[in-house]
């Protein structure tokens, strides 16, 4: 895992960053203050010592508590990452910082020796409306009505939660299937119709907004990466 130099970022209390899409991956560690941190993985609490390793293109947004918040963060090679969410909690703050901002090749060994962090408390009606947001075809109301909720209660509570309302949040979900099929080298127009899209077109344009590159370059740039990590494990 290639790190680069650890940057510090501060937050002043109770701000808020709407969603937003980073290109690279990166490392995060709170060092004071705290923030929830919403995405399509669910609320997570960021307090001290609350480390986050966030996949390339991870889309989410921050709500600051009322004394802001201090975060080191780290650029990390997209591949070392892989596309999944991890939040871990360190065991102790001072060498988690020292190896931020003075040790990032230690990395690695922090994220061993760090313990996993508590999963996202959601309600039981929100974990059935996101399975079929996923996987299925029924239309936002109609999930609504069958969770037993209205429509604008379930679309407060998702942008709450996950920062995002229902529909923007099952693109985002689409969207994040389609790039591991992606990675896993799977025809465009199949992707299209197993992630859920109308159509290759849509594939494309929803990719495309979501990473700047239309999904056959962004396939070009995958495979770039993982040929030149595999030849430096070879070496």
């Amino acid at each position: 895992m290639h790190a680069h130099t650890g940057f510090e970022t501060r937050h002043d209390a109770c701000d808020v960053l709407r969603t937003h899409r980073h290109d690279g991956a990166y490392a995060a560690l709170v060092i004071d203050g705290s923030h929830v941190e919403a995405s399509a993985d669910g609320p997570v609490d960021c307090v001290p010592g609350t480390l986050l390793l966030h996949p390339r293109w991870h889309a989410h947004g921050n709500r600051f508590g009322r004394l802001g918040a201090k975060v080191v963060n780290l650029d990390l090679d997209a591949d070392a990452v892989g596309d999944t969410l991890r939040v871990l909690r360190v065991h102790d703050a001072k060498d988690a910082l020292a190896v931020f901002t003075r040790a990032p090749h230690r990395l690695p060994e922090l994220i061993a020796a760090c313990g996993a962090a508590p999963t996202p408390t959601l309600q039981p009606w929100q974990r059935m409306f996101l399975r079929e947001l996923e996987h299925g075809e029924q239309d936002i109301a109609s999930l609504a009505r069958a969770a037993g909720v209205s429509l604008a209660h379930a679309s407060r509570t998702f942008v709450k939660s996950h920062g995002m309302a229902p529909q923007l949040l099952r693109r985002e979900l689409r969207c994040r299937r389609a790039l591991r099929l992606l990675v896993e080298g799977w025809p465009l127009v199949e992707i299209a119709t197993m992630s859920g899209f109308a159509d290759q077109a849509h594939l494309t344009r929803t990719l495309r907004a979501a990473t700047g590159v239309p999904p056959s370059r962004l396939r070009r740039k995958i495979k770039s990466v993982q040929d030149a990590a595999l030849a430096t494990a070879l070496q």
